[in-house]
């Protein structure tokens, strides 16, 4: 048996080795962790160690021009675009291993080996090609494309690669092209794969052969397709597995680590139901055995996002309208844990998969809360409202968060984090535009020590848990009292008349005119009030007066159901309240659906959304009102 596997596997050319842990030998330290900061003043790159604050590389300067840096997957190299063109350094010692005259390059990426880099500037007439591939070492061109428009960013970069960067594809109308890139080759396609309205493709990141996934959109009524292929099998009907469904105007293809399975999570523009103005989203699984099956979601609703564990055994999902449902599944798609509703959006798991955050960014709130995956419990939630970036360190350390300028013009700078969400160094730099990591495998560093997964309130960290948002009553329900009701008017009569009644028109600072006294004054106006009668009684007594009788106050009435501010309302005036209140709600629901959907809202908008209990409580109360006064004229 042992000698049959071998000689299949002889006749595999492409055929690529494991890679063997390169883990850190016993008694040196592991190389630290190093962090791209670039501010107002300065591009640098910083050391994070695992113990004192980070320190800065002088050997690393650079002035790119803009957000225009890259680093190689290896983290050896470091190519940013100045204004002279563009230079690849080394990342350990700054020195310039390259440089090109391509000032107006606008896109850049590195093989995964960091061997060629691949730039995207605006095609010229001249030009006999403006998306190139270049050799770092020797600064001479691979090949070169016409393209004319570089797409959105799910589109980059335009040449996808094998992990040994022996093979490159590149996707063009109707056909995947693949490149053998090895020393010789001709430049021209070694093989054409053939997919009619092919929109998408992806390979897979690793595995014993090369495989590539194709997807091609539903068009006039046709449903959309995703097919595996193992690479260069491409002949008619030679596809591993292929799904057809409907619903999927647009896919994310996302390969397992071990490239064997493949999630796909769709989504279409249009939703039918009309449950959401966003359109539909969906996920389904297959692997390179045939198996196919669709995701079991627990909660109905868009899927927010979905990442794969670093050993590929399983994923986790974010989906369902908000407060949306994380879960985590295994390989087969059967749910394993269900981590509970809340304000979600973001998955991403450490690189060593001991430790994963959920995290609530962009309209979200930016709640952040860090979960161990051996015991799947919460080990801290903290604030990281206003995040704009967040990403594991290569050796699942630290995690970062960073506010980033333009997209945020205040309050620039990052954050680090340990796996149990204790809050490690914080630094502000003025107009940071870029905060990334170096990019180093995951291998080279041992696994998290045991205590940073001890809860914060073990380790006695100083990150603040989230505090629980109270739940919002506007002021005209916070009390009965004639100063509260007088909030809801704006006439000066209604004002008036609340002075009338309770004597004085609260003023306070923050509050609007006429709304209801706090707690504290409450019971500062009352105390004030006992000590004003003592008073007065204790001069009548010594003057010798004889204080009158209080008068025996009247039972208090209860009550009455219905309008009893306000008076009698007719059946035709119920029906109108009734319809307003509807509007209001129907206006509610429809700000959150587009809050799930992932609209930035205004801060009005988003207080009429904390108001939907209050609303509904209001309706059935009036639809009540309208119930009785229909039995009360049934009987007359």
């Amino acid at each position: 048996r042992v000698l049959l596997r071998v000689r299949a596997q002889s006749h595999d050319p492409l055929r690529r080795p494991i890679p063997t842990p390169t883990c850190t030998p016993r008694g040196m330290a592991p190389p630290a962790v190093s962090l791209l900061l670039r501010g107002r003043a300065a591009t640098t790159l910083v050391e994070c160690a695992s113990a004192g604050p980070p320190r800065t590389n002088s050997g690393i300067r650079c002035a790119p021009v803009d957000e225009r840096v890259e680093m190689s997957a290896n983290g050896a190299y470091l190519a940013v675009v100045e204004e002279a063109g563009v230079r690849v350094l080394d990342a350990h010692t700054g020195e310039q291993k390259m440089s090109l005259a391509r000032p107006g390059a606008q896109a850049l990426s590195f093989s995964p080996k960091g061997t060629f880099l691949l730039t995207w500037e605006k095609l010229k007439e001249e030009d006999d090609g403006n998306l190139r591939l270049w050799r770092v070492s020797t600064a001479e061109t691979v090949l070169a494309f016409k393209q004319k428009v570089l797409g959105d960013k799910a589109a980059w970069p335009a040449l996808q690669w094998s992990a040994d960067e022996r093979i490159a594809c590149r996707l063009v109308t109707n056909e995947v092209h693949f490149f053998e890139l090895v020393d010789g080759a001709e430049l021209s396609p070694s093989h054409k794969l053939r997919v009619e309205r092919v929109g998408q493709c992806a390979l897979a990141p690793a595995g014993d052969s090369l495989h590539v996934a194709t997807f091609v959109p539903e068009v006039k009524g046709a449903p959309a397709t995703v097919r595996l292929w193992r690479y260069p099998d491409f002949g008619e009907g030679r596809f591993l597995a292929s799904k057809a469904f409907y619903k999927a105007s647009e896919v994310q293809l996302r390969w397992s680590p071990a490239g064997t399975g493949l999630l796909i999570q769709t989504h279409t523009e249009v939703d039918k139901s009309g449950k959401s103005y966003y359109g539909e989203s969906g996920l389904h699984y297959m692997n390179i055995s045939s198996a196919i099956s669709q995701v079991k979601l627990p909660k109905d609703g868009p899927v927010h996002d979905v990442q794969w564990a670093p050993g590929g055994a399983e994923f986790c999902a974010i989906s369902g309208y908000a407060p949306a449902v994380a879960a985590l599944y295994n390989a087969n798609c059967v749910q394993i844990h269900s981590f509970g509703e809340a304000a979600r959006n973001t998955v991403r798991w450490a690189p060593h998969g001991r430790s994963f955050i959920l995290g609530g960014f962009g309209n979200l709130g930016g709640e952040l809360s860090f979960w161990d995956r051996k015991t799947l419990k919460c080990l801290n939630t903290v604030d990281a409202h206003m995040t704009v970036v967040h990403e594991w360190s290569p050796d699942s350390r630290y995690f970062l968060t960073g506010i980033l300028w333009p997209r945020l013009r205040v309050d620039n700078g990052y954050k680090l984090w340990a796996p149990n969400g204790k809050l490690v160094h914080e630094e502000r730099i003025d107009e940071l535009s870029i905060s990334a990591w170096r990019p180093a495998p995951a291998v080279d560093y041992p696994p998290p020590e045991e205590d940073c997964f001890a809860p914060v309130s073990q380790a006695g960290g100083t990150a603040a848990a989230a505090k629980a948002p109270s739940k919002y009553v506007p002021p005209g329900a916070r009390g009965g009292s004639a100063a509260g009701a007088a909030g809801k008017g704006t006439s000066l009569s209604a004002l008036a008349a609340a002075m009338e009644t309770s004597g004085s028109a609260v003023m306070r600072q923050g509050a609007p005119l006429g709304a209801e006294p706090s707690a504290e004054e409450a019971a500062a106006s009352k105390n004030a009030a006992k000590n004003k009668a003592k008073r007065e009684a204790k001069k009548k007594k010594e003057a010798g007066v004889v204080p009158e009788p209080k008068p025996a106050e009247p039972p208090s009435k209860p009550a009455a159901a219905g309008a009893a501010d306000s008076g009698e309302m007719n059946e035709e005036k119920l029906e109108k309240k009734v319809r307003n209140v509807e509007k209001k709600l129907r206006q509610i629901i429809e700000l959150k659906e587009l809050q799930a959907g992932g609209k930035a809202l205004e801060a009005n908008q988003i207080d009429k959304i904390t108001q939907l209990e209050v609303v509904r409580k209001e309706l059935e109360g009036w639809q009540l009102k309208l119930e009785e006064s229909k039995k009360k004229d049934m009987w007359r």
